[in-house]
């Protein structure tokens, strides 16, 4: 069997993203190097994720944080009271930030939660966020639920 032409352009791609990740951590081996980075970026996360965390507890009048697992990654999600997700989405999109509602294929735990299916929305954080975006979030969803 023929596999055809592999997608070197892909392959590509992944080799410089794991060369990126290498760059951002120590060490005298690759694997040294990748391991201390995926730990700079957890803690990066973890540090951003807090922040959106405390901001959050000031408008816990207006939402609720579902997810508040101790050990999980940095994607929060919530649902609003009294307010419209896709609202919410519209209403920080124009303010660039990306916060999109819906299930994100968790159907189950909705159904777990006994949540409508487009009653949530969803905060993902990865490495290359920054202080100044969770402000943004933090301040346009303020104001959106003022």
């Amino acid at each position: 069997f023929e596999l055809g032409t592999l997608p070197y352009e892909l392959l590509a791609g992944v080799t410089a993203a794991v060369d990126l990740i290498a760059s951002l951590g120590t060490g005298s081996s690759r694997r040294e190097q990748l391991v201390s980075a995926a730990a700079s970026i957890a803690e990066h996360e973890l540090r951003l994720r807090e922040r959106i965390e405390d901001g959050l507890a000031d408008l816990s009048d207006h939402l609720t944080l579902h997810s508040r697992a101790a050990d999980r990654t940095s994607t929060l999600f919530l649902t609003l009271r009294d307010r419209s997700p896709l609202d919410a989405h519209a209403f920080l999109a124009e303010r660039d930030v990306m916060v999109p509602p819906g299930t994100f294929y968790a159907v189950e735990t909705f159904r777990a939660l006994d949540l409508p299916v487009d009653s949530g929305l969803r905060i993902g954080l990865a490495a290359y966020n920054d202080d100044a975006e969770v402000d943004r979030l933090l301040d346009g969803l303020a104001a959106f639920l003022a």
